[in-house]
């Protein structure tokens, strides 16, 4: 039997799955109906969260939540420089002043050391932290900074659905304002394209159901020009709505939300199963000379969305570019996730950074490569892969 070729990591989409978009498909509502809501309402009962909003990315959930906080060209925001730029540019859309955070040389997630020196120098409006390859940042000493410093936090969770940090579900939001989450194809569960927000804070939400839909409502008691919401007989006009703001079109359609519902009823498999890969792996690399396993810290429910290794390259003596065609030639993808975003010529280039900047950072970059996890990844593949990556390390 051929073998196939193995991606760093791909979704998985069932009979069930397909059967619940077909039924949208052949409804009267295929956008804009009742499955949004209902996504809606499944997700935040899940994370614990008391609002969430749906929408078409998880580039556009960034984007909102930047709005809704007042994020401007007046603003100062900071990130995590090992992060997708979408991190970044949601921010850089409104003209707020990015600037970046080294990782935390454990967890590779965004340092709270190196966070605090940043805020003491100048004030911060938001700190975008991201929950990398679904280890959760440390929530909780970031949220003793915020009181102490006062700004905003958006968590980037993305690649942490289904994860904990302290027994708390990440996208419960208990350590900040707002969550955002991507289902992308990749992610814990998907909708094709799309994104979700969780919020406690009604005022925000509010504000994202607006940012979602042009800036557009139809809610009588907010109307602000009476004389065309009403006839002559005081009775609301049936076709008349309002443009509060200026909003985006940011929707998911119902049969992605649809599919949305289903990946969620298989999330806690999802994720006990790349688990149990991870912990396989993890068991099988762990005597491998200048190949070190990913952090797990205790008070954290790790969801791998990916399961990056880092490798000493240069004590090896070979590329990381030489390992990945190898691997690729074997019918096996890997990944680097990611290049530092300061490293990107947009932000380089407006913002001067240097490499020196985000040691740490630098580290992870050059030593960092992600392997196939997913949920139909076969014991016998796994197997092959972990057999292919130590032959060439050994061999080498």
């Amino acid at each position: 039997m051929k073998s196939r070729f193995l991606p760093y990591g791909t979704q998985y989409i069932d009979t069930i799955d397909r059967n619940k978009i077909l039924k949208i498909l052949k409804s009267n509502l295929i956008t804009q109906g009742p499955e949004i809501k209902k996504f809606e309402d499944k997700f935040a009962k899940y994370v614990g969260s008391k609002y969430a909003v749906a929408c078409a990315s998880g580039t556009a959930a960034l984007h909102m939540s930047c709005l809704a906080l007042g994020i401007n060209s007046k603003s100062k925001i900071l990130t995590s420089a090992i992060t997708f730029v979408a991190s970044a540019n949601c921010a850089e859309y409104l003209g707020a002043n990015v600037d970046f955070v080294d990782v935390d040389k454990k967890t590779f997630c965004i340092s709270v050391a190196e966070l605090e020196k940043k805020l003491k120098k100048k004030k911060i409006d938001l700190v975008i932290s991201v929950h990398l390859s679904g280890h959760s940042s440390d929530m909780s000493e970031i949220y003793k900074l915020k009181k102490k410093y006062n700004f905003h936090i958006i968590e980037d969770s993305c690649h942490a659905l289904g994860g904990k940090f302290n027994n708390f579900k990440v996208g419960s939001c208990k350590y900040s304002d707002i969550s955002t989450f991507s289902f992308h194809p990749v992610k814990p569960i998907t909708t094709g394209e799309g994104g979700m927000i969780t919020t406690n804070n009604k005022k925000i939400y509010e504000k994202l159901l607006l940012y979602r839909t042009h800036g557009i409502h139809k809610n009588p008691s907010k109307f602000e020009n009476k004389k065309l919401a009403y006839d002559k007989y005081n009775q609301r006009n049936m076709w008349y709505y309002e443009m509060k703001l200026l909003g985006f079109n940011y929707r998911i359609t119902d049969f992605q939300a649809a599919l949305g519902i289903s990946q969620l009823t298989k999330l806690n498999r999802f994720t006990k199963k790349r688990n149990q890969i991870a912990k396989y792996y993890n068991f099988k690399f762990k005597n491998i000379k200048f190949l070190r396993t990913p952090p797990n810290s205790k008070n954290v429910h790790h969801t791998y969305h990916l399961y990056t290794i880092l490798i000493d390259f240069k004590k090896l003596g070979i590329t990381k570019n030489q390992l990945m065609k190898y691997l690729y030639k074997k019918k096996i993808g890997s990944q680097v996730l990611y290049i530092p975003v300061f490293l990107q010529p947009y932000y380089k280039n407006k913002y001067n950074y240097k490499s020196s900047d985000f040691p740490v950072s630098m580290e992870y970059y050059e030593q960092a490569l992600s392997i196939p996890i997913f949920h139909g990844l076969k014991k016998k593949e796994q197997d092959n892969i972990i057999k292919k990556i130590i032959r060439f390390l050994n061999f080498n």
